[in-house]
């Protein structure tokens, strides 16, 4: 395969998370404030585009030092989910719905960062 990200798990998963992010900000924020779904948006793409990025280095520590670029990128779609939900932009429990699902990629992305560092 050209591009040795397309077949990880967590890269395929992530792609799941993002779709579902791309959805919720285009339905539920994006007319009402621009500046916040833009920053969830680069957030959201930050995540695949650090996975794919630090797939490209053949050392095992240069990537996962992507990998956890990656995870705090999941952190700031949380928080900015909960912003949103503050502004009363969404519901509570759509907030809750995007924390288990970014818990989900965070673990899925730690355990893929620690395997390549151990």
């Amino acid at each position: 395969m050209r591009f040795r990200f397309k077949a990880f798990r967590v890269y395929k998963q992530g792609k799941t998370y993002c779709l579902f992010c791309r959805r919720v900000v285009k339905i539920h924020i994006l007319e009402k404030d621009r500046n916040l779904a833009d920053q969830i948006q680069r957030a959201r793409n930050s995540i695949l585009l650090n996975i794919a990025e630090g797939s490209a280095d053949n050392r095992d520590t240069e990537f996962a030092r992507f990998l956890s670029i990656s995870i705090r990128s999941v952190y700031e779609t949380v928080a900015g989910f909960d912003i949103a939900a503050q502004c009363g932009y969404i519901k509570e429990d759509q907030n809750l719905e995007i924390e288990e699902k970014s818990h989900g990629l965070v673990k899925q992305l730690a355990s893929f960062r620690n395997k390549l560092r151990s």
